[in-house]
């Protein structure tokens, strides 16, 4: 992994911040404690400033995950979010691998070791939330390299493992945030014109000009959940009229979580 690919990982762990990512040092019931994600690899950007969190622990038990999508193209613009509430043991399980892997004395640290040898992988990154404030621990290819020196290398796929293995049989239901991160992007034309989908700007007279900027072009907006109607038969592939029907400008793809 070079450099560049480094500084995308970063700008975009500052992008989330910048557009509404959790960044209170104190949490309630509702509030994060504990979150997974995947960030950078080999993908297009779009994918990666559109991934959201493979876990997040909320302070009374529940979690908030990505649950599985039909293997269709193209596949729906939203996330299948889910939530669902773990028990109690499972819930100390993963509060003490989370000790294991020393989180409440880090505040940022990757760990990139195996790019050395390893091209194109994404990294894995768990953020813990304490009265202290956010901490931050990352791993570049984790679980790739077969004998890393580093035995919270472990620690961390087990901590993985503990949240497959709770949310394995918890009765989990769709999940719908208080609040919906957009973002927007010049669109880029399907792979095939059986699949064109351009539709009217769907936020009013918001222009994306406005919004938050981003890196590569993109910026990006927070709205409630009652926007999520203008998205449900959405796809991947939809793109969207620039909201000044006057402007010459080329359509727009959205980012909707």
């Amino acid at each position: 992994m070079g450099r560049k690919t480094l500084a995308l990982l970063a700008a975009a762990s500052i992008i989330m911040a910048a557009c509404g990512e959790p960044s209170s040092t104190t949490y309630g019931p509702g509030d994060p404690v504990v979150q997974i994600r995947t960030e950078g690899g080999f993908a297009p950007v779009e994918f990666i400033l559109g991934q959201g969190p493979r876990y997040t622990l909320l302070g009374d038990g529940r979690v908030i995950f990505e649950g599985p999508v039909a293997a269709i193209f193209p596949g729906p613009l939203l996330p299948n979010s889910l939530i669902a509430n773990i028990n109690e043991s499972d819930m100390d399980r993963i509060l003490e691998l989370v000790e294991e892997l020393g989180l409440p004395d880090i505040t940022y640290e990757l760990d990139d070791n195996a790019a050395s040898f390893v091209a194109d992988a994404g990294t894995e990154v768990v953020t813990y939330w304490d009265e202290n404030g956010l901490h931050q621990y990352a791993v570049y290819a984790l679980g790739i390299e077969p004998d890393p020196s580093d035995p919270r290398h472990a620690a961390f796929l087990d901590l993985i493992n503990a949240f497959d293995q709770a949310l394995a049989t918890a009765d989990a239901v769709p999940y719908e945030g208080e609040r919906i991160r957009v973002l927007a992007g010049v669109g880029m034309a399907p792979p095939d014109p059986e699949f064109e989908d351009i539709r009217p700007w769907p936020l009013g007279d918001d222009n994306p000009a406005d919004w938050t900027e981003l890196n590569l072009g993109w910026t990006c907006n927070i709205y409630g959940p009652e926007v999520l109607t203008n998205f449900q038969d959405a796809t991947q592939v939809t793109q969207w009229l620039h909201p000044d029907e006057m402007m010459d400008a080329p359509p727009f793809s959205l980012l909707v979580r």
